[in-house]
């Protein structure tokens, strides 16, 4: 049999249920109960991964081997390590099902063969899955209360602060503390905004040509701006900034006449992370309540700083066209997604160029890339795409899977070796049976051949695995081929969303290195 363990764990530690020890008892566990059945093992690992969802690239791997066939038995150490989510749960274990794969869980030690054992299984992902919700609720009460006591709950400090470890009522907690020079800093920030009247892009092209810098050595980028010209920490907790966020929808933990203006402004649910990124929460999320720390910028000047913000807002309106490769192109040296210049020329025309975001910010020495028209890389997208279209095999030629032509003759060649390997076992198991002298010569010679069968076989699975494999992607080909087809035959009714659209769909990879444009499909 062709096992296979998996193991996870959200955060990374060396404790005894860290994933390595989960697979070190699945190897075990299938060693002493399947000792001569042992075809191949597989170890399938998530560190650092929540079991709230699958996004995880081990079980992926993991999911795509069931459906592929070279799985026989899948081990865990305990259900919850699969998954936490009941739904999630039942979508895998139907998929095992479908595919025959035999599935044990060490410690819960149920039988899946039995109508009451699923039921305790499904049972057990309940408790499961109540659990973590049972636990990020509580995790979020705690770090909600220590935010109401005005404490820092955790994560980096804010530009101009650094952590301080604090004793409140006997217990440790953690605070935030301005450093002198880097506040200093920020404040200088708070005045050259105002002072010169900058819009953040505008400011962020000054800086670099003033050559200023983070504290990290890059160019500062208009999303670090607002995130320091934004951040609440370094504002004192006045009555006027509890309006401020009042009228915003928060959840003010304090009353206003609390707010006298000696300590900085404290909240917490202001992002969550979600699939490893963070997202801001709407307003009505914030808990917004008054820290024990000291503030640095003026509220009138934070205050003037939001105002301006909520001056420049206004309805997005496409002025352009999108380019074709819009969102698609990358820069072949430092990998970064391209972003779309334009510059207006004699009557009234507009050009529009591909650049390298980390040039524009980092500046010659970090990426070499230079600007190209859309244009140019445009048109040879669409005549790639004109190829497709009159000949659809063409789009092989930008496949990631590579053709392989004898496939079915190497299949076959193998399913004939493994016949033949059959036949001499079955003739030595004949000779065996009339009673030759040369007996255990002849039982040695089984086991060599029965060895050679069983790697035969593990070869002939693998093929007919690439061999599906090979088959779905030639059917995605195929339809994309269509998508490109439909897409050149109404063309001149399409608008250039829908042409962008169309493009982020079929295209998989598109790099522009200077000279070549590469594009997988």
């Amino acid at each position: 049999m062709r096992f296979a363990t998996y193991g996870r764990k959200s955060i990374y530690s060396d404790k005894s249920d860290s994933v390595d020890n989960q697979q070190r008892m699945c190897r075990e566990f299938v060693d002493f109960k399947f000792p001569d059945d042992v075809e191949s093992f597989e170890c399938y690992q998530d560190e650092g991964f929540t079991g709230a969802n699958t996004n995880r690239p081990g079980l992926k791997r993991l999911l795509a081997d069931i459906s592929d066939g070279i799985v026989d038995a899948l081990v865990v150490y305990q259900l919850d390590r699969l998954s936490r989510d009941v739904k999630d749960f039942a979508n895998i274990y139907s998929s095992l099902e479908e595919h025959g794969v035999m599935f044990i869980s060490i410690k819960e030690n149920i039988d899946t063969a039995t109508p009451i054992g699923k039921a305790m299984m499904y049972v057990t992902m309940v408790f499961a899955q109540m659990e973590r919700e049972t636990i990020a609720a509580r995790v979020t009460d705690n770090m909600i209360g220590l935010a109401k006591k005005g404490l820092w709950t955790g994560g980096n400090p804010p530009y101009g602060y650094k952590r301080e470890r604090i004793e409140v009522n006997g217990k440790k907690h953690c605070t935030i503390v301005p450093v002198p020079d880097a506040a200093e800093y920020v404040l200088g920030i708070y005045d050259e905004f105002l002072e010169g009247g900058y819009s953040l892009q505008a400011m962020e092209t000054e800086f670099k040509r003033q050559g200023r810098r983070t504290v990290n050595g890059a160019f500062f980028s208009t999303t670090q701006l607002y995130k320091i010209l934004t951040m609440p920490y370094c504002v004192p907790a006045t009555p006027k900034v509890w309006d401020f966020y009042s009228a915003l929808g928060c959840q003010m933990a304090d009353e206003r006449e609390s707010w006298d203006g000696k300590c900085g402004v404290m909240i917490y649910g202001r992002s969550t992370e979600k699939n490893k990124k963070h997202q801001v929460q709407p307003h009505s999320e914030w808990v917004v309540c008054e820290g024990v720390h000291a503030p640095f910028v003026p509220a009138e000047k934070w205050l003037a700083v939001q105002a301006r913000f909520r001056q420049n807002t206004f309805e997005k309106k496409q002025k352009y066209d999108i380019p074709l490769l819009k969102g698609t192109l990358r820069c072949a040296k430092c990998g970064g997604l391209m972003q779309v210049s334009r510059k207006k020329l004699a009557h009234g025309r507009v050009c529009s160029s591909y650049y390298c975001l980390k040039r524009m910010r980092q500046g010659v020495e970090a990426c070499d890339m230079s600007m190209i028209k859309c244009s140019k890389l445009d048109d040879r997208v669409l005549a790639i795409f004109s190829d497709i279209e009159a000949d659809p095999s063409v789009i092989r030629k930008y496949s990631s899977v590579e053709e392989k032509k004898d496939d079915g003759a190497a299949l076959r060649d193998l399913e004939r070796k493994a016949s033949a390997i059959r036949s001499r076992i079955s003739r030595l198991t004949e000779s065996l049976a009339e009673g030759s002298a040369a007996s255990k010569y002849i039982i040695a010679q089984i086991e060599t051949e029965d060895l050679s069968l069983a790697a035969v076989n593990r070869e002939i699975e693998i093929a007919k695995s690439e061999s599906r494999r090979s088959a779905s992607a030639e059917k995605t080909s195929a339809e994309r081929s269509q998508e490109i087809a439909g897409m050149m035959k109404s063309l001149s009714g399409l608008s250039a969303d829908e042409k962008n659209a169309i493009v982020r769909e079929v295209v998989q990879e598109c790099t522009w290195d200077g000279e070549t444009l590469f594009l997988r499909l």
